[in-house]
């Protein structure tokens, strides 16, 4: 089971390090209420120095992602990832660098917003639960499995994606378990119904 909390961004300066370092103060916020809800440890959520890369503690696994709307976190006894991004339509040279010739083929006929900010947060949220980061981007792949479903393949290995979206801002968490279960703070965040059960 992973816990996740979503909570929303304190209010910041638009743009710059003074927003960042508010909101990254405000993820492990997020981090606290997750790990209350998992019955983890409260304090030593640490990172590693150069990659920021987020270590275990005392055996839990955890991630937090932010944005102008929201913060979140995920934690769990397996590793993890979540990412959140607004939806907005991209620069054509970004959805390229993301996306190859084939994933945008897979997504065509979709909200080009949505269907971009669907992969983008997908794989960010493998990328992160594998401690890959983003420049293993290229070897995140959106793949047709069976002509009826989409799958997230990293190094010959399918990642099940969940996503919720809040108004603007879409969700994605991923955890490396063959069973996923997911505990959301429904109670404190209503999520759109688009969601309920979104999956890539």
């Amino acid at each position: 089971m992973a816990h996740i909390c979503i909570l929303p961004s304190p209010a910041a300066p638009p743009k710059g390090r003074e927003r960042v370092i508010i909101q990254r103060k405000a993820s492990r916020q997020a981090l606290a209420v997750a790990a209350q809800a998992a019955g983890a440890p409260s304090a030593d959520w640490e990172q590693e120095e150069e990659s920021g890369r987020p270590l275990p503690n005392a055996g839990w696994h955890w991630s937090v992602t932010h944005d102008a709307h929201f913060v979140g976190a995920i934690v769990a006894r397996v590793p993890v990832g979540i990412d959140t991004e607004q939806l907005t339509l991209r620069r054509r040279s970004l959805v390229e660098r993301v996306l190859d010739k084939d994933e945008q083929d897979l997504l065509a006929g979709n909200d080009e917003a949505l269907a971009f900010t669907r992969a983008w947060c997908a794989k960010e949220s493998v990328l992160k639960a594998t401690g890959i980061g983003i420049g293993g981007l290229s070897r995140c792949k959106i793949q047709d499995k069976d002509g009826s479903e989409l799958a997230l393949c990293l190094d010959g290995k399918d990642w099940r994606v969940v996503q919720r979206r809040k108004g603007k801002s879409l969700f994605a968490v991923t955890m490396d378990a063959p069973t996923v279960l997911y505990h959301w703070n429904d109670g404190d965040l209503a999520f759109d119904p688009w969601s309920e059960q979104s999956t890539l």
